[in-house]
């Protein structure tokens, strides 16, 4: 816009000069001396800018132009810049110089001479803008350390100012994570020289720094960043037993503990974990050990799934937990049970496994045992049976009660088979759903199974994954009327596949399940 401005001006000057001859066959004696015209007053030069306006004239002369001199006038004087002789229009001559500004520089001067040697000056003066420095950013402190190893360690809050020679434009601010960086606000300031910043940054563990952005007037940017050390220290190392425990309502049980703390361990809370629900159990103050290795004693009831620990070295957010399975007052065992094909010899890959669970003992028994006697038969409750479907199919499995549909496909020595037991015990069943199986305890096993339901003669199919309520008959070694669960953990495919091909019986199988057994009261 300023350089159409000054074009037009410009082009005005000419104009008001059209009247002038341009025939200099003649020289008039009393010819006026040349004229110099200035389309400005001042020619404003900013060396924070690239594209400042040339040194702009026009000269008319009636005697016709010798000569055009032009200076530059600067702190440490006066030089010569130029001088033109040839003009295509001896009586006007338009002038613009693309001068390399400098910060020194105070006038142009221009001097015309006539053919009739008469002498004219003009001077326009310049005001200059030199080159301004960057916005600075000073931050006070230097850097934020955070230590949790301090005793009371605290976060500074976040100062800083900012300083421009030229004037801030907008200021932007941003906190620098291990993840990446989240802005925090920005400003725009309409040239004030200065800015000043005071806010609480609630530093956290991953946070590097606090990025300043500061753009002056020019467009010219400085970036700076305070340095951000947020030292953490590791939550404490807890280690407690892999396996399950078991224990009774009866006796306190011994929970080994060992834990670890960099900072010291300062207390160990232990919670009974029951119905899903956590129940304080017990509350240890300790004294800053940096290990600990020793075992805490702690109640138990029935409703008991876990034990939960948590170890604290006394900060919020700096603790460990772990949980241990418990069974109480529980009976908790894996068998393998293996099909009617296999119920009285069994099979060389899995050594011991027999056709018929007993769950006083907890193990399975052959045909031939349970025929061997009255006590005998009576600590026989469960059989695992393979309903076949032919050479390239999978055989169905399902469970029965030792008085099942199936008793003569159990065959012992002699052709002998289950229908012949002195006693077979009608063990009830039924498949289960929505039972949390995983986090069973003696009160949810009462609760959640009605005795009056288990009453099933089999499960008809089985399938792995499946929950099975039971209910021991009333002449059960095991005693009478005991409910428990179990659960279909894996089954041997059939069809002639795996450890069991040498068979060449499709309903030769084992079951692995796991059984959860509340005790005799």
């Amino acid at each position: 816009m300023i350089r159409k401005i000054y074009t037009l001006l410009i082009l005005g000057l000419c104009l008001g000069f059209a009247a002038c001859g341009d025939d200099n066959d003649g020289l008039d004696p009393n010819a006026a001396a040349p004229v110099i015209n200035f389309p400005m007053e001042q020619l404003d030069v900013d060396l924070n800018k690239v594209d400042n306006l040339p040194v702009v004239a026009v000269i008319k002369s009636q005697a016709g132009l010798q000569s055009v001199t032009m200076k530059l006038q600067t702190v440490e004087g006066v030089t010569e810049y130029k001088t033109v002789t040839d003009f295509f229009n001896p009586n006007s001559y338009s002038l613009s110089e693309n001068l390399e500004y400098n910060a020194n520089y105070e006038a142009f001067i221009i001097e015309a001479t006539d053919k009739l040697n008469h002498v004219t000056s003009g001077t326009l003066p310049i005001a200059v803008t030199d080159v301004m420095a960057r916005p600075v950013i000073i931050f006070d402190p230097e850097k934020i350390v955070y230590d949790e190893m301090d005793e009371n360690p605290v976060i500074p809050r976040t100062t800083f100012k900012i300083v421009s020679e030229a004037g801030l434009k907008l200021v932007e601010t941003y906190l620098v994570s291990a993840t990446g960086q989240e802005s925090k606000g920005s400003a725009g300031l309409d040239g004030k020289k200065e800015f000043i910043y005071d806010e609480m940054i609630e530093y956290k563990e991953g946070d590097k720094g606090f990025k300043v952005k500061a753009v002056d007037i020019y467009d010219n940017v400085t970036i700076s960043t305070l340095p951000v050390e947020y030292k953490t220290v590791p939550v404490p190392v807890l280690t407690l037993p892999s396996e399950p425990m078991s224990g009774t309502t009866d006796a306190k049980l011994a929970i080994p503990i060992k834990a670890e703390s960099v900072r010291g361990i300062q207390e160990v809370t232990i919670y009974r974990v029951e119905n899903g629900e956590e129940v304080l159990a017990l509350n240890e103050k300790k004294n800053g050990e940096l290990q600990l290795d020793y075992v805490s004693e702690v109640s138990l009831t029935e409703a008991t799934s876990q034990i939960k620990v948590v170890v604290s070295d006394g900060r919020v957010g700096k603790e460990r937990s772990g949980t241990v399975k418990v069974y109480v007052n529980m009976e908790v065992i894996t068998v393998n049970i293996a099909s009617q094909p296999l119920a009285n010899t069994g099979h060389e890959a899995y050594p011991g496994v027999y056709g018929l669970l007993s769950l006083n003992d907890m193990k399975t028994y052959s045909v031939d045992y349970a025929l061997g006697s009255t006590d005998n038969a009576k600590n026989v409750d469960l059989c695992f049976y393979c309903m076949g479907n032919g050479s390239n199919k999978e055989s169905t499995p399902r469970l029965y009660p030792i008085n099942g549909a199936k008793q003569s496909e159990f065959i012992g020595s002699n052709n002998a088979n289950l229908g012949s037991a002195k006693v077979k015990n009608q063990t009830g069943l039924l498949k289960l759903t929505n039972f949390d199986y995983d986090n069973a305890t003696v009160a949810s096993i009462s609760a959640e199974i009605s005795g009056s339901l288990v009453i099933g003669k089999e499960v008809n199919p089985m399938a792995v994954g499946d929950i099975i309520a039971f209910k021991t008959a009333s002449a059960s070694t095991a005693g009478a009327d005991r409910i428990g669960v179990m659960k279909i953990i894996d089954m041997t495919p059939s069809y002639g596949q795996g450890a069991l091909s040498t068979t060449g019986n499709t309903q030769a199988r084992v079951v692995t399940v796991e059984i959860k057994f509340p005790m005799k009261k």
